[in-house]
């Protein structure tokens, strides 16, 4: 065999072995606005809340799991706001994983901008198996969807069908393998922001049109005044 032959089938194969030695890297893909109710703490599996002290702009922290506990870090709410969620426990496969977002922002637009966001997946003592990134999240401008108000998510982020194959399999060797979560955000004005688990395969919660709402509002208000009148009339 001619000598750059043997150099480039070496050469491939050091490559090839040293990619699958590897610990996982992928990316985390934003999808969308994606409405669904409830996304209450103890209701869904919330992994992780942010809150800004003071006159921040700015939100940033992580739960990670390391020596067999939870550890949070920067803004990141203590209790059953932030914690490390066992992967089997939320009953849906890796490809339809969602990472939702509920947004809580004062005024009209309830915008923010997403700068990281990071998943990682761990042994319930805390070595690393892999994590995955989010490269189009540093300066994603989100909004809260109209109408949806706190306690339901907003957005959604997931993995493609080539990084979800990498979660499953780490989670099919590895039973207890739990999933922590960091983020941080800029154009801050209230909070918090909350991140919880679930499945992408469940239809969205209807949120109904500002015209639907104003007609319900004044069919309310009719019959309030007809009730009136039949008690004044007594």
């Amino acid at each position: 065999m001619p000598r750059i032959n043997r150099f480039v089938l070496a050469l491939t194969a050091f490559v090839v072995l040293g990619v699958a030695a590897m610990p996982a890297h992928a990316d985390i893909v934003y999808i969308g606005p994606f409405v669904v109710q409830p996304s209450g703490q103890g209701v869904v599996p919330t992994v992780l809340t942010l809150q800004h002290a003071g006159n921040n702009s700015t939100e940033a922290g992580s739960v990670i799991r390391s020596g067999g506990n939870d550890v949070l870090t920067g803004d990141a709410v203590a209790g059953v706001n932030s914690k490390t969620i066992l992967f089997s426990s939320l009953n849906t496969s890796a490809a339809n994983l969602g990472i939702f977002l509920d947004i809580v922002e004062p005024g009209n637009d309830g915008a923010l901008v997403l700068t990281s966001l990071v998943l990682t997946a761990y042994t319930n003592s805390g070595t690393v198996l892999g994590t995955f990134n989010c490269p189009g999240c540093s300066a994603l401008p989100l909004t809260e969807t109209p109408g949806a108000g706190g306690g339901r998510s907003d957005q959604v982020f997931g993995l493609n069908a080539a990084q979800a194959a990498q979660l499953q399999a780490l989670a099919n060797a590895n039973a207890d393998l739990r999933l922590g979560l960091a983020a941080s955000f800029s154009g801050i004005a209230g909070g918090p922001e909350q991140f919880f688990f679930g499945s992408r395969n469940v239809p969205q919660t209807p949120i109904p049109e500002p015209a639907t709402m104003l007609l319900l509002g004044t069919g309310l208000a009719g019959v309030a005044a007809k009730v009136r009148r039949r008690k004044a009339s007594k």
